[in-house]
């Protein structure tokens, strides 16, 4: 009947009475009513146009359409919902799971009475009720079990040794075919663990295991989880939050740690408004930073003054650390840390060191630096006390408008504190670039799960923030109270003694139910009132970071996940992963590492090798006719040299070493003011009788680049390779740099003395974006009159932009640098890149105009280049 119902209908499906009433449902919703006579016809009416007719009268016009304009949104909020015929379709876009499409406490509760009638009515009901209601499995053998496994060894023994028992068998069943022993074995080591966990459990000061995991003058031991997740958790360290992250976050394993890389769903847009310019931010961004590792170095020298501390400080950053301000006015420092175990000008990454005394700092570091960094205070506890408190302390990092209204909403002080009382009035402000550079609070707070929900406060003394109170956080500053917080903190006995009594969600359940059962002589019964000899209260201390314009929040490691649990219940509040933080620092023109360190060498190793294999596999795997063959681009420059076909450089990093023997070449060339020539026509190389290869034009410069290459990947067993460029200021350089002409082997100079560069951001002067690692060169002076004309910009008849003009090309030995980050500055709606160029090419333009190209093309964008700090 279908098939001739179908024909008769000219091959169209009929609809059932359901899809007849979706389908005029939808075409109700998206239908737009308009009025019959138009307003501005009516007699008397205001006309939409002036006498003239020329200019129109928005007002009137507005006024007139105003049936239109409201039938419009009328529409478009109708046909939004038309399609949405489940409870669950009609969730924020952060909800919609599909883990949740059977669980009804996922979902808000003002929606859950319709989810329930939609699940019985699609036959659900009975999957959710299984769902909610299911035992969770416990940890570890609980009695039950321990009891069988006893007495399974037991009996697995007496069958082994008795000939009854054994004669009773089956002949086919035998010891050696059971594998009684092994079976015996494993059973005896569940018995084992099982007991020694519960006689560590009672050695503990609460029912949750948590404990303080401290290494004092030596490396601290990697935590153990539960013994379900020991094998995921046996070379890289769970953080606290890392359950959460892993169910709504791209996970990365690097540097011992499984990272939050990104969110599942869509953020860019979402983080440059939040974690931008205050004036566009209406909320905030965490992420959870406990991966950055924490030292505590103390000076036991008996020196109140902390000299030796503050030599050592001093000889890890340069001395920049030492200053007034940092050292005595409580302000952190970042900056970079350098290795004096060889030479101070070394750098190896950045740092945030804050001095709680004169003889106690904390020191925070990359994990990638951290185990160097500590093996070189260690060479130095005769006078100090080194503590590894990378899994002791954890830490959070808040970006944003709302950061500390949200911090706010969170957290509650155990009693009075004047510390307290400034972070109140300070939550209310948006802008922190009106703080001082000394902003730090700290108190002891009480458990975050004692709230309900998080909950702005309600002070009824609270008034509008003015200048006064901004002052007062410089005048009134709590020193002494901070002082004894910051000391609990640096404290491994005052940091296990705050998980005292620390509850489960259980018992703080337990204990709010009580609370709503008694009668009402307390005002908020939803919050767990704070017993003081019975509660655990929690060290934090709360740090504003001038340069990255964020706040951090420093406590114990098992006190993050209640503070969590909360921040992330707050509206407006968006978890952000290591790819966000690197999309901020980006915007803000600030470099991230370990990608925009190259002159480090961990970013060094970053780029060119852990980068680098990932470009390349990820090329490798394209088919052929989709993969770009960086050997066949023409004209990228002006002059083909037989050294070259293609692309210059390795395809996928930013080839810094070719770079440093490039610029070496070019700078030897052009000694005593000689010429520089591209090419030699009479040959094609020449060797002297070494065997070394002599230098007399640009092309045997790049082929000695290709030599250096090849040598490099015939050796085996590679070595620590020595990092081919430094950074300095433009103003002023410290790199040697060779001053003898006279070489008898000057390839080892061009391999030998790094090139010194400077940090600089590109922004695009045109259309197009550059990408990572591409290339930036110099504008030649015969080409700048050009080039400067078109910076102006060069218009067609019509008016509109020519775009499409012939551009001259420029040399190869015109490449200054490389770009590390590069993408589209939503900002600044143009193209922007971080990269870094030669500092001895960059002072010898007398503008600031450079060339961008990215790799696998031959189109240059102009682009202006500022200098930015590391």
């Amino acid at each position: 009947m279908s098939g001739i119902s179908s024909r008769g209908n000219g091959g169209k499906k009929i609809l059932n009475k359901n899809q007849l009433l979706k389908r005029d449902r939808i075409r109700n919703a998206r239908s737009i009513r308009a009025e019959a006579v138009a307003a501005s016809s009516k007699s008397g009416a205001p006309r939409d146009l002036s006498e003239s007719g020329g200019k129109l009268n928005v007002d009137q016009f507005i006024g007139s359409r105003q049936f239109e304009v409201k039938q419009l949104q009328l529409a478009m909020h109708n046909s939004k919902g038309a399609s949405s015929t489940r409870i669950f379709q009609s969730l924020p876009r952060k909800l919609r799971r599909r883990t949740a499409s059977h669980n009804v406490r996922r979902i808000p509760k003002r929606m859950r009475n319709r989810a329930l009638r939609e699940m019985r009515k699609s036959d659900q009901h009975e999957v959710c009720k299984n769902s909610s209601t299911a035992a969770r499995k416990t940890h570890g053998l609980n009695a039950k079990q321990l009891y069988r496994a006893r007495m399974s060894v037991k009996l697995l023994r007496l069958a082994s040794k008795s000939t009854s028992m054994k004669l009773s068998m089956p002949p086919e069943i035998t010891s050696s075919k059971c594998h009684v022993r092994q079976k015996i074995k494993t059973l005896g080591r569940m018995i084992k663990e099982s007991s020694k966990a519960n006689h560590n459990m009672r050695l503990l000061n609460n029912c949750m295991g948590s404990h303080d995991t401290t290494g004092i003058n030596e490396l601290a031991a990697i935590p153990k989880g539960r013994m379900k997740y020991t094998k995921r958790q046996k070379h890289f360290t769970w953080l606290p939050t890392h359950i959460w992250n892993a169910k709504r976050s791209h996970m990365l394993k690097r540097w011992g740690y499984q990272l939050a890389w990104a969110p599942t769903q869509k953020c860019f847009k979402l983080t440059h408004r939040l974690g931008g310019n205050t004036c566009s931010s209406d909320g905030a961004l965490c992420m959870d930073s406990s991966h950055i590792g924490t030292i505590i170095i103390k000076d036991n020298s008996n020196d109140v003054t902390g000299d030796f501390l503050k030599f050592i400080v001093g000889k890890l950053t340069g001395g920049r650390a030492n200053l007034k301000k940092y050292r005595e006015g409580q302000v952190l420092f970042q900056g970079l840390v350098y290795s004096f175990s060889e030479n101070s000008s070394k750098p190896l990454g950045p740092c945030d060191l804050f001095w709680v005394q004169k003889d106690v700092v904390i020191l925070r570091l990359h994990p990638s630096i951290f185990t160097q960094i500590f093996n070189i205070l260690l060479q130095h506890t005769e006078k100090l006390t080194v503590q590894d408190c990378r899994y002791s302390l954890a830490s959070v990092t808040l970006k944003g408008a709302k950061a500390l209204e949200s911090l706010a909403s969170c957290l509650r002080s155990t009693d009075h504190c004047k510390s307290f009382e400034q972070f109140k009035i300070i939550s209310m402000m948006t802008d922190y670039n009106a703080l001082p550079q000394r902003c730090t609070f700290a108190f002891e707070a009480i458990d975050p799960r004692h709230l309900a929900a998080p909950k702005r406060l309600n002070d009824p003394q609270r008034k509008l923030l003015n200048f006064d109170d901004i002052l007062s956080l410089q005048e009134n500053y709590p020193h002494d109270e901070i002082n004894v917080v910051l000391n609990k903190l640096c404290d491994p006995e005052s940091r296990n003694q705050s998980y005292n009594n620390q509850s489960t969600l259980k018992g703080i359940s337990a204990r709010r139910s009580k609370l709503l059962t008694t009668p009402p002589n307390y005002i908020n019964k939803t919050t767990v009132p704070y017993k003081e000899h019975e509660d655990p209260s929690i060290p934090l201390v709360i740090i504003r970071r001038p340069k990255t314009s964020d706040w951090i929040v420093i406590l114990p490691w098992f006190w993050l996940l209640p503070l969590w649990h909360q921040l992330n219940r707050i509206p407006r509040m968006y978890h952000i992963g290591l790819r966000q933080f690197q999309q901020i620092q980006y915007e803000n023109k600030q470099l991230y590492f370990p990608d925009d360190y190259p002159f480090t060498q961990s970013g060094y190793l970053e780029n060119s090798l852990y980068k680098r294999e990932a470009s390349k596999l990820k090329w490798s795997k394209k088919p052929m006719g989709k993969r770009v063959n960086f050997e066949k681009i023409k004209d990228i420059h002006n002059t083909k040299l037989p050294a070259y076909n293609g692309e210059i450089g390795d395809f996928f990093s930013s080839d810094w070493r070719f770079l440093q023997i490039l610029r070496n070449g070019v700078d030897y060339l052009q000694r005593k003011d000689k010429n520089l020539k591209l090419m030699d026509s009479k040959k094609t190389g020449q060797f002297n009788s070494q065997g070394v290869r002599e230098i007399s034009c640009v092309n045997d410069v790049l082929e000695f680049c290709k030599d250096y290459e090849a040598k490099t990947k015939t050796i085996s067993s590679p070595v620590e390779e020595e990092v081919p460029i430094t950074i300095c200021k433009a103003s002023k350089c410290q790199t040697l740099t060779p001053k003898n002409t006279d070489y008898n082997c000057f390839s080892f100079h061009l391999t030998f003395y790094p090139r010194c560069t400077i940090a600089v951001s590109c922004i695009l002067l045109e259309r197009g974006h550059p990408k990572d690692n591409a290339r930036i060169y110099q504008v030649p002076e015969e080409h700048l009159k050009h080039w400067l004309q078109l910076a102006k910009g060069v218009y067609r008849s019509n008016g509109r932009k020519n775009h499409d003009l012939d551009i001259p090309l420029p040399e190869v030995h015109d490449l200054i640098g490389f770009i590390t980050s590069g993408t589209y500055h939503l900002n600044s709606g143009n193209g922007m890149g971080i990269g870094f160029i030669d500092h001895h090419s960059a002072t010898q333009q007398s503008n600031r105009y450079v060339l961008v190209r990215n790799v696998g093309t031959n189109i240059y964008r102009l682009a202006r280049w500022s200098e930015i700090s590391a």
